[in-house]
C-alpha cells in the first residue's frame, strides 16, 4: 500500500500587506501547481490513498469555479482521496463540497468521528472536520479493530486548545497519523506526522515544502519535494566604508531568482535610507522588501580641518543655534566622507 500525506494548501489564499498584484497571483498559481504535480506523482507511482489534512482551502475566498477545477483534477487520480476540514476550510452548511457530487474516489469526514473501510486494503481511514474555525472533541475512548490497518487524519494543534488538541494515548492507537495544521514538516511520535504546507505561504514557512510518501511495501516514509520557490529571511552585516556598489553585490549574489526575500540590513553606514533606496531601485528578484536596522556612523568620524572646526565652535550655545550647529556639522561629513 503507498500513501500520500499532504495539507495546508490553502488555495485561493489571500495575500495580505506589501506583494504587488502579479506576486500574489503567481502565489496563489503555484499552490494549484503543486496540487497537480502531487496528483501526477501519485499516479506515477500507483498510490492508493491521498489523505488532505485540512486547510485545503480559504473559504472566504474560495468558489464554485474553484471547486470544479479541484474535483476535476481528483476525477483523474486513481488513488481515493480523504479529506478532513480545519479551521480554515470548516465543514459548515455552506461548505460548496456539500453543495455537488462528489467524485467516486473523494471522501470527506463530518463533524464527528467516523471512518472509511477499505475491504481491499484492510484499512480503515479515521477522521473529523471543523465545524467552525475553533473546534475541541474528546474522544480519547475510541477502540480500534486490529484486524485492520488503522490511520488517522486530522487537523490539529497538539498545544492549543482552540484546534483539535489530541493526546499522545489517542494518536498511538493509531498504525499511521496523517497531521494537519502545522506548516512545518515534523515527526510527532513514532506513527505520527505532520506534513507541513504543500509549498511555503509566508515568510514564516522557512526552508522546503511538499508532502509525505509512505510506502508500506518497502516499509519507508519520505518527504518529496513539491515547492518551487521559498520565502527567505536574508540577514546582511554591512561595514561602514562599504560602497553602494558592494552592498549591491553582496546581496545579488546571494539571490535566486525564484524565491522571495526579506532583506534585513544590519551593521554600520554613514547612509541608512539612501543604502535602502538604492537597493530598491537596484536589486534584481522575484520579490523583496527591506528591513532596514542599520546603525547611523556619522558620530564615529572626526572633523580635523580647523577652517570647519572654527566655523563649529562659532554656533551660540543656545538650543536653536546647537541644533543647526549639528545639522550643518551632519552635512559636512556626509559631503566629506560619502562613498
Amino acid at each position: 500500500m503507498k500513501i500520500i500525506h499532504t495539507g495546508d494548501l490553502h488555495l485561493k489564499k489571500f495575500y495580505k500587506g506589501r506583494l504587488p498584484l502579479e506576486v500574489s497571483n503567481k502565489l496563489l498559481e503555484d499552490s494549484w501547481r503543486a496540487l497537480y504535480e502531487v496528483f501526477e506523482f501519485s499516479n506515477e507511482v500507483q498510490a492508493d490513498i491521498i489523505l488532505i489534512a485540512g486547510d485545503l482551502f480559504e473559504r472566504e475566498f474560495f468558489n464554485l469555479r474553484d471547486l470544479n477545477r479541484f474535483l476535476d483534477l481528483v476525477k483523474k487520480l486513481n488513488a481515493k482521496v480523504f479529506i478532513v476540514f480545519g479551521n480554515h476550510d470548516y465543514l459548515s452548511e455552506d461548505n460548496l463540497f456539500l453543495k455537488v457530487n462528489l467524485p467516486e474516489n473523494l471522501y470527506i469526514f463530518s463533524n464527528e468521528l467516523d471512518y472509511f473501510e477499505l475491504s481491499e486494503l484492510k484499512t480503515r481511514i479515521y477522521g473529523i472536520s471543523y465545524d467552525s474555525f475553533a473546534f475541541k472533541k474528546d474522544f480519547n475512548d475510541i477502540k480500534l479493530d486490529q484486524n485492520f490497518i488503522n490511520i488517522g487524519l486530522f487537523h490539529s494543534d497538539l498545544k492549543d486548545e482552540r484546534y483539535l488538541p489530541l493526546s499522545k494515548d489517542f494518536l498511538e492507537k493509531f498504525n499511521y497519523v496523517a497531521l494537519g495544521h502545522i506548516h512545518k514538516r515534523g515527526k510527532v511520535f513514532d506513527n505520527t506526522y505532520y506534513s507541513g504546507s504543500l509549498i511555503p505561504l509566508s515568510f514564516k514557512d522557512r526552508g522546503k515544502r511538499g508532502i509525505i510518501f509512505l510506502d508500506d511495501d518497502k516499509k519507508t516514509i519520505e518527504f518529496k519535494d513539491f515547492s518551487r520557490r521559498e520565502f527567505v529571511n536574508l540577514e546582511i552585516n554591512l561595514k561602514k566604508e562599504m560602497t553602494y556598489s558592494e552592498v549591491l553585490n553582496l546581496i545579488q549574489d546571494q539571490i535566486e531568482q525564484n524565491n522571495l526575500y526579506r532583506i534585513i540590513l544590519k551593521g554600520e553606514t554613514l547612509h541608512p535610507r539612501d543604502i535602502e533606496n538604492f537597493l530598491k531601485e537596484n536589486l534584481s528578484a522575484f520579490y523583496f522588501e527591506i528591513q532596514n536596522e542599520l546603525v547611523d556612523s556619522y558620530e564615529e568620524y572626526e572633523i580635523r580641518d580647523k577652517y570647519i572646526i572654527d566655523l563649529l565652535d562659532s554656533f551660540a550655545s543656545s538650543k536653536m543655534e546647537q541644533e543647526a550647529r549639528e545639522l550643518s556639522k551632519k552635512f559636512i561629513l556626509e559631503q566629506g566622507y560619502d562613498n
